[in-house]
């Protein structure tokens, strides 16, 4: 129950694209990976596995792409390390890729994967190899494997159960062949940057002590070796010291052959040199006159090239000329068939000049005839003119009588106007003949609903400014009719 509950709480990535996908973005962010940013991509990377739910083959990938990374670069084997030790704290258990379905964490399958390497990079002994013979690919890759471990080991953040799974990793292949020697002094080497750190494990540091007694009994296998090597070399110089005897008698009775065979080579040497001599003075003579000849031929290169640089300009030229002249010709046709439309426009503009001859001949006589036309009318209209002036003058005339005849009017109307005063003054009319409103006599005298009489363009003036009271009692009207009061008109014009 506890192994289903696990599954499947964390849950498997069953999508083979969407762990190709994660798989292949957490590659590109171990790429970007730096010092600067490495907050960033670590967070980066945890949420990435955690939101696809980590699955076993996911996080193998991880731990290889750390791995590799580490082992091609190895100044940033401080890097990796931190990050792995953020990953073992970071991502949560998940279910492992065998049958049993078992829960295992990034902190199991990452150190399974360093004792792999470790198991794998480690040198076997060969029968057949040297004494001293080591494959160096093996041995770095076993070496930065161990560098790797140690940062990771040196690191505050873990726990001390990890450490302990950390140096039973490094037990099992720390005893290397003893004919590897090299290796093992890279690894001890190693071994003891990690001793300098100072860890209270015991197992550790017996790991340590094994190491140096590995080293020690190396070297005491290596010095019996060259020993016995040194004696049999000894050996071997005693015989070869006879033998050198021998052949030191030999060599004198070969000397006093070679000697007169010597004197023979250096007759035939001075010879040769006189023939050496002859032959370099005839080569300098040969050497000169091939010089002078590819001087000669230098020349005559220059003069070819020039001679080519001419005819290319002039070919250059000719084409230049060629296609100015078939210009020239095809602006020659043009402008030939420009000319011949221009021919033909010109006698059309003839034929239409002799019809607009004929044209203005017939205006003019039709002009002759407008003038003599408006010689007609202007002398008319000048006869017409001097009879409007003397029309102006009589209503002139007329107006001024016609003044006179107003003023004298007024003048009248005046008197009479003075004369009805004076008459109106002597005959006082009764105040029922004025109107309330505007205190003159009424002209057109109206009853109103309060009985009193009033003006009627008065009391309708009253009305239209929003009043519905009496001018004179100020009180509420029943209505706004008005009644004609005749017998005060009659009374009125009387009096008048």
């Amino acid at each position: 129950m506890s192994k289903m509950n696990s599954q499947t709480s964390y849950g498997v990535v069953g999508n083979p694209n969407e762990e190709k996908r994660v798989i292949e973005k957490a590659r590109s962010l171990l790429n970007w990976l730096t010092e600067r940013n490495f907050d960033k991509i670590k967070d980066e990377i945890v949420q990435t596995i955690i939101r696809a739910s980590p699955s076993a083959f996911v996080i193998k990938s991880l731990v290889c792409f750390i791995l590799d990374m580490a082992m091609v670069d190895s100044t940033a084997n401080v890097l990796f390390a931190r990050l792995s030790v953020h990953l073992f704290q970071s991502l949560p258990p998940f279910p492992s890729a065998d049958r049993h379905g078992e829960i295992t964490t990034f902190e199991r399958l990452f150190l399974c994967k360093c004792r792999m390497e470790l198991e794998h990079s480690s040198p076997e002994t060969d029968r057949h190899a040297p004494l001293v013979y080591v494959d160096e690919s093996d041995c770095w890759r076993f070496i930065k494997t161990v560098r790797l471990l140690a940062e990771i080991f040196k690191n505050r953040m873990l726990s001390q159960t990890t450490r302990q799974s950390i140096i039973q990793v490094l037990m099992n292949p720390i005893f290397p062949p003893e004919r590897n020697t090299d290796s093992m002094n890279c690894f001890l080497s190693f071994v003891g940057v990690l001793a300098d750190f100072k860890f209270c494990d015991e197992n550790f540091k017996q790991l340590v002590q094994n190491s140096r007694a590995v080293e020690l009994e190396s070297s005491y296998n290596e010095q019996v070796t060259l020993r016995k090597e040194a004696e049999d070399a000894l050996a071997r110089n005693e015989g070869e010291l006879d033998l050198m005897k021998r052949l030191l008698e030999s060599y004198k009775e070969d000397k006093c052959k070679l000697h007169l065979h010597a004197q023979g080579l250096e007759q035939e040497y001075q010879n040769e040199s006189k023939l050496r001599k002859e032959t370099e003075c005839a080569l300098a003579i040969e050497r000169e006159s091939i010089a002078k000849v590819r001087l000669r031929l230098e020349t005559l290169e220059n003069e070819h090239n020039n001679l080519r640089l001419k005819a290319e300009e002039l070919e250059s030229n000719y084409t230049d000329e060629l296609i100015l002249r078939k210009e020239s010709e095809v602006s020659l046709d043009k402008e030939r068939n420009e000319l011949e439309a221009m021919t033909q426009v010109f006698e059309t503009c003839k034929i239409e000049q002799e019809n607009l001859t004929s044209q203005v001949r017939t205006w003019l006589d039709k002009y002759d005839q407008e003038l003599s036309v408006r010689k007609e009318t202007e002398d008319s209209l000048s006869r017409q003119k001097e009879e409007l002036e003397i029309v102006k003058g009589l209503l002139e005339a007329y107006n001024q009588e016609a003044d006179a005849m107003r003023e004298e009017r007024d003048s009248a109307l005046q008197t009479v106007q003075e004369l009805t005063r004076k008459h109106l003054e002597e005959r006082q009319p009764p105040p029922s003949f004025y109107c309330p409103i505007t205190q003159e006599v009424m002209k057109d005298p109206h009853f109103a609903a309060d009985g009193f009489t009033y003006e009627a363009e008065a009391i309708k003036k009253w009305f239209s400014t929003g009043h519905e009271t009496s001018p004179m009692t100020n009180l509420q009207l029943p209505h706004r009719n008005l009644v004609p009061n005749r017998a005060l008109r009659s009374a009125i014009q009387d009096l008048i």
